[in-house]
């Protein structure tokens, strides 16, 4: 079955993605809340650490095999069956190498629980082959709506758990035990939403092609993954537990906004950007939407966050006490670090669809590489907010290789992207100096937190719509009056 797309089709599931994110947020944001004032900065350490292992190990269980069959230009049974069967084994494998690791965990984080952690978590690669094949033909089908429902209880699930868990005084039993118990959730309601039979099948061509596209990308994938997390690694055997903790939390935050724009927009673009992967005049204009949306985004957010660090660890986090506060500084680059990262996304959508798998593992290469010299450095100095300096520099080293490939590709040049993006200096500055001016030395409680933020959030968007004549504004609205409209029209993005 061919697949054919249209801007209006494509907002309305970036729409039903947000409404799903703006459910997973506050969800989040109240467990996340709970699980900062209750847990110590080792106990952090010891979750952060372990999903290091298992998120690690996730590649190889999945090895691309869910994209390439997405990206594919038609799917049929035989394809869907033998995509399930990869999966399973590929889960299997990782299951079973997770138990193999679990007992020397504790030799490189000092905690007796470091090796059952670890066990529980490889749960999650048994879970996850439950819903596999209607995950994979839902989002080939573009039908988002349908994944709200698994999204939303994947969501309250997990708030629920770890809340009451911790409540009852589980510790950070609760955090393990939440994670394992809402993606089982969600798994079950996708099959429920999409009822596949899950049966086994293996056409060795079909596999075959399956890995050839999967493989780089998995590669890519786990080299990223090494990247994002050889810091918080390195961290936890040199400088100790409290202080994984730490850099973890400010990793997580920084990085927050970043991963739901990959969840609501970016993710939701790629069978997108697979529908036109060879109309290159198409593919280059929604690239420039997707940047200039996303960018946008995270910019106005992790400036409000950059602006209120020391409130929000404090009052926040913290529940008035200084608990959180060594993480302030590392938060702040973070949040540099999440926006790069966010602008950076939209182009692994175009290098998977255009089949350039080896270009993205060449920019991760060089960026591992840069990292790990970096990192040898920052250890010596002692200080996470190094270790967050060294990430951010050489996170955004891949535009060495990415920028010769969106000229080649796409015609698409530096001063282009310069033109699509410098509006975002001046409204983050705008937005900092002028919360600092007003803010300095105000509130002290969670809504004096909430003002101060909201203040930042209404500067930003206003510098930035100012700069741009509120381009990123405009096409939404647009989008909104056609759906609302009733258009069912073939739009190009202009």
């Amino acid at each position: 079955m061919q697949i054919s797309i249209s801007k209006a089709q494509t907002f309305r599931n970036v729409i039903y993605t947000t409404l799903l994110k703006g459910t997973v947020l506050i969800c989040g944001l109240l467990a996340s809340t709970v699980v900062a004032r209750s847990l110590s900065a080792a106990e952090m350490g010891l979750v952060f650490f372990a999903n290091i292992i298992i998120g690690f190990l996730n590649h190889f269980s999945d090895c691309g095999v869910g994209n390439a069959a997405i990206r594919q230009p038609k799917l049929e049974q035989r394809h869907l069956e033998t995509a399930f069967t990869l999966k399973v084994i590929l889960g299997l494998g990782a299951f079973g190498t997770a138990l193999l690791i679990a007992p020397f965990a504790r030799h490189f984080y000092d905690h007796p629980a470091a090796g059952n952690v670890t066990r529980f978590l490889a749960l999650n690669f048994l879970v996850s082959t439950i819903g596999f094949l209607p995950l994979v033909q839902l989002t080939r089908e573009m039908n988002y709506k349908a994944l709200i429902i698994p999204g939303i209880i994947n969501a309250v699930v997990r708030a629920i758990l770890a809340i009451t868990l911790i409540l009852k005084g589980w510790s950070f039993w609760a955090v393990v035990i939440a994670d394992v118990g809402a993606n089982l959730a969600s798994a079950i309601a996708t099959q429920c939403v999409r009822k596949l039979r899950m049966r086994f099948r293996f056409d060795r061509e079909e596999a075959l092609a399956l890995l050839r596209f999967g493989v780089p990308l998995m590669g890519s994938g786990m080299l990223a993954f090494l990247i994002f997390n050889l810091a918080n690694f390195l961290i936890g055997a040199e400088l100790g537990n409290e202080a994984l903790g730490f850099y973890g939390l400010a990793f997580m935050w920084g990085n927050y906004m970043c991963g739901l724009l990959a969840d609501t927009v970016i993710n939701v673009l790629f069978p997108a950007f697979s529908a036109i992967q060879n109309d290159v005049a198409k593919l280059r204009r929604w690239y420039l939407k997707t940047t200039d949306l996303v960018a946008f985004i995270a910019v106005v957010v992790n400036t409000a966050l950059l602006a209120n660090a020391h409130s929000f660890l404090v009052n926040f986090l913290g529940k008035g006490t200084d608990k959180w506060l060594p993480a302030m500084a590392c938060l702040q680059m973070l949040c540099f670090y999440g926006i790069i990262r966010a602008i950076t996304e939209p182009i692994g959508n175009c290098l998977m669809v255009r089949g350039h798998t080896k270009t993205m593992l060449k920019a991760t290469i060089l960026c591992g590489v840069l990292q790990v010299g970096l990192l040898l450095v920052a250890l010596r100095a002692g200080k996470i907010e190094w270790v967050a300096a060294a990430v951010l520099v050489a996170y955004a080293s891949q535009a060495l290789i990415y920028f010769p490939y969106l000229r080649k590709d796409l015609a698409i040049t530096i001063p282009d992207l310069i033109r699509q993006l410098w509006p975002l200096a001046p409204a983050m500055a705008a937005g900092w100096g002028a919360t600092y001016l007003l803010f300095a030395g105000a509130g002290s409680s969670v809504f004096a937190l909430a003002g101060r933020g909201l203040f930042t959030v209404v500067v930003v968007a206003l510098t930035h719509g100012a700069l741009t004549r509120f381009r990123c504004f405009q096409e939404t609205a647009q989008l909104i009056s056609q759906k609302l409209a009733g258009s069912n029209r073939n739009n190009n993005p202009s």
